[in-house]
C-alpha cells in the first residue's frame, strides 16, 4: 500500500464557480511514485515530472496530485470530496500494487487546445452553435462548456473525416463524447 489516507485540510470557494467549492488534503504519504503509473491508464491526465504533479480531469472537476497532497476544483461539497478522496486513494494502491504489469508514462499528455479542435470543425464559422467563430466555440469545448453536437455542420456527410479524427481525440484527452456517436464510429 503505498498512500493509507488523506485527510482535508482547507475548503474554499471555488474560483471557477462560487456555488461549488475548492478543496485542500493532505496525503499520508508521498504519492508521486506512482503518478506515471496512473498517467499510463488514464486517458487526459496532464503529467509534470519536473514538478511532481499529475491532473485528472473527472467529468468538470480538476483534481491535482502533488508529492504529498491533492486539490480538487468545482467539488459539489465535503461530502463529494471524501467520496473521491477515496476513490483516488483506492485508485493509487490498487495501481501502485500492479505497478510492475504497467509500462510507466512520463509524457506531459500535452493539454487539448482550442486550436488543435478549430483545425477538425468545419471553418464556416456559421453560428449554428451560438458562437461567432469556430474557435470562439474550440475554446468553450475544450472547458466542456459546450458538447461538440452543438456543431451541427461537423457531423454532415461533407466532414465524416473531421468528425472521425476530433471525435477519437476528443475522447483521447478525456473529454465527454456522446456515446452514440462512439457507437457510430466503431461502424
Amino acid at each position: 500500500m503505498l498512500l493509507n489516507s488523506c485527510k482535508i485540510t482547507r475548503i474554499l470557494p471555488c474560483i471557477a464557480d462560487p456555488e461549488k467549492i475548492r478543496v485542500i488534503a493532505e496525503a499520508s504519504d508521498e504519492i508521486h511514485e506512482v503518478f506515471p503509473y496512473l498517467n499510463a491508464i488514464i486517458k487526459g491526465c496532464i503529467y509534470n515530472h519536473p514538478a511532481l504533479t499529475l491532473t485528472i480531469r473527472n467529468e468538470e472537476k480538476l483534481i491535482t496530485l502533488h508529492a504529498n497532497h491533492v486539490t480538487m476544483t468545482l467539488i459539489e461539497d465535503e461530502k463529494e470530496a471524501y467520496e473521491i478522496l477515496n476513490w483516488l486513494k483506492d485508485l493509487i494502491n490498487e495501481t501502485y500494487e500492479k505497478k510492475d504489469q504497467i509500462e510507466p508514462n512520463y509524457s506531459d499528455g500535452g493539454q487539448l487546445k482550442p486550436s488543435d479542435i478549430q483545425k477538425l470543425l468545419p471553418g464556416t464559422n456559421c453560428k449554428e452553435c451560438g458562437f461567432r467563430t469556430c474557435l470562439a466555440f474550440a475554446f468553450k469545448l475544450v472547458d466542456e462548456k459546450i458538447e461538440i453536437v452543438k456543431c451541427t455542420p461537423l457531423f454532415s456527410d461533407l466532414f465524416k473525416e473531421k468528425q472521425k479524427a476530433l471525435l477519437e481525440i476528443l475522447q483521447n484527452a478525456g473529454l465527454k463524447v456522446p456515446s452514440e456517436f462512439l457507437e457510430s464510429q466503431k461502424s
